[in-house]
């Protein structure tokens, strides 16, 4: 793998239970190669911002390297 790590991201992620959307940044440490070998598998956890919620949020993704070793994309595949 030739992706620098950590990543660091930041979107929008709308809680599972108390569905408030607030942005978060996290950091992708460990990445799993996918079948692919341009594709990474991530998972990562955040906790709800909602101070009444307070939610562990499981996040799992998928990063896409190009040929110049940089990131084409980062795609959340799973919020739970």
């Amino acid at each position: 793998m030739t992706l620098k790590i950590p990543i660091i991201h930041s979107c929008d992620i709308k809680c599972p239970k108390c569905n408030h959307t607030y942005l978060y940044e996290f950091k992708i440490e460990d990445l799993e190669r996918d079948n692919y070998e341009s594709e990474y598998e991530f998972l990562t956890y955040l906790i709800c911002k909602n101070p009444l919620c307070n939610y562990d949020i499981k996040i799992k993704g998928k990063v896409i390297d190009n040929s110049s070793d940089s990131i084409n994309s980062l795609k959340i595949t799973s919020i739970k």
